[in-house]
């Protein structure tokens, strides 16, 4: 089936070679696809990834030539500072088990998990009532998701891992409205925080704000479609839903929570964890970056972005917050890639890419005001590695990709030639998509 729908999907390609070139702005049907965005797809999962910019519209230069460095402004006294650390999209594969990803986290660890809030997309349901649920070979139609426990515990580690789960994305309702309910209910039992589906429109509007040593940040969450899932009536509250790909779309219940957080919960700063951007494109498209402009705009500091399943560029955005009504330089990551990668995407070639980032948000005074600002990012590309012989996964783990390249023989996994290719290969896309800013680490 999948050699067909790549043969198909190829042959279709020949005659839109102009428009195949380059990404495509889709119908923004989020329930159903057209037969070009359907065959652009189908090419793209085939082993034909998007490595440029929209044709004209001058975004891969708009990218390189970004400056993510953030400097205090002057005669700024911290008072201050909290660390969050995020990651990508975590999905289920029924390759991936807490066997063959005992050492997932080594390479990591250190990086990801020592701040004060670390969070990732989980881009699953968790119900242990039902069997999982996995990503198929093939993603020419939708599938139900349902994680493993044992999954989640690699995750979430006991407590000494990620904290701070986004639950808003499209594969949100795989279970079904009571599969929402059941899952936040797991998670609560987890001692950790999430954000995105609720249980009711009072937990809906109880997002976390987290405070330390007086700085507050306010996380919300949304995603831009929910596949052929509908919000039942009288229960909209069950997912965070914004037609976020979509020009000109309602934001109503975004902005809402956005003053909540800063009127009504006092936050000094707000995240939002964004499920946005187009599948497989290394670059957004321009309605993208417009769309996370307008939510910046809103009262956003920091944008988190997921849903690509490969690594998206990262901006540094100046806007006049509406609050205050002073400018500030808030930071726009417009996807992660994925954490937990299904080796079942034989096709997604830069699936394997990841991106794990800390941003230090700090409060302080200038002149007697108080002010509150991202101070500092930092990035960490990872290689999704996976030993597959036989159709089986004997380990699974994030390694460093700059460590890796500038010494692969002294890897801590045994790397094929073709693992070799891969990472030199993802390396070089690292560097183009995240710019001069990756030289640091």
């Amino acid at each position: 089936m999948a050699n067909i729908a790549k043969l198909v999907s190829e042959t279709y390609a020949l005659f839109h070679r102009n428009e195949f070139k380059y990404p495509i702005q889709g119908e923004e049907n989020t329930r159903y696809m057209s037969l070009k965005e359907t065959m652009w797809f189908a090419y793209k999962i085939s082993g034909h990834p998007m490595e440029h910019g929209e044709k004209g519209k001058n975004i891969e230069e708009y990218f390189a030539n970004q400056d993510l460095s953030f400097k205090m402004p002057e005669g700024f006294k911290e008072e201050s500072k909290m660390v969050v650390t995020a990651g990508g999209d975590l999905l289920a594969s029924r390759h991936i088990n807490a066997k063959n990803a005992e050492h997932f986290w080594d390479d990591a660890e250190e990086f990801f998990f020592n701040s004060d809030v670390c969070c990732a997309n989980l881009e699953t349901p968790v119900v242990p009532s039902r069997p999982p649920a996995y990503v198929p070979k093939t993603l020419l139609k939708t599938f139900p998701l349902n994680n493993a426990e044992e999954m989640f515990d690699v995750f979430h580690r006991g407590g000494k891992g990620i904290n701070l789960f986004t639950t808003a994305n499209n594969h949100a309702l795989d279970m079904g409205p009571e599969g929402v309910g059941l899952t936040l209910d797991f998670i609560d039992k987890s001692d950790c925080l999430h954000v995105g589906t609720s249980r009711s429109f009072e937990e809906r509007d109880n997002f976390p704000v987290i405070e330390k040593d007086g700085l507050r940040t306010a996380f919300i969450s949304f995603t831009y479609a929910l596949n052929k899932s509908v919000l039942p009536e009288g229960e909209e509250y069950l997912a965070n839903y914004q037609r976020l790909n979509l020009p000109g779309a309602d934001l109503s219940l975004l902005k809402k929570q956005i003053k909540q957080a800063r009127n009504e919960k006092n936050a000094d700063v707000v995240v939002a964890c964004l499920h946005f951007s187009t599948e497989f494109d290394s670059y957004p498209l321009q309605t993208t970056i417009d769309m996370a402009h307008r939510i910046m705009e809103m009262g956003v500091d920091v944008i988190i972005g997921n849903h690509a399943h490969t690594v998206q560029p990262i901006e540094k955005y100046r806007y006049t917050d509406p609050f205050s009504g002073k400018k500030k330089e808030g930071l726009i990551v417009y996807a992660l890639g994925d954490i937990v990668t299904p080796v079942e995407w034989e096709g997604m070639i830069n699936s394997r890419l990841n991106n794990l980032i800390r941003v230090e948000i700090s409060k302080g005074n200038i002149d007697g005001e108080t002010v509150s600002l991202v101070s500092g990012l930092q990035i960490r590309p990872m290689y999704v590695y996976a030993a597959v012989e036989n159709d089986k996964c004997s380990d699974f783990r994030l390694l460093n990709l700059f460590k890796l390249m500038n010494d692969i023989e002294k890897s801590p996994v045994s790397l094929t030639e073709k693992d070799k290719r891969e990472v030199k290969r993802l390396g070089t896309l690292a560097s183009k998509l995240l710019s001069k800013e990756i030289a640091s680490l």
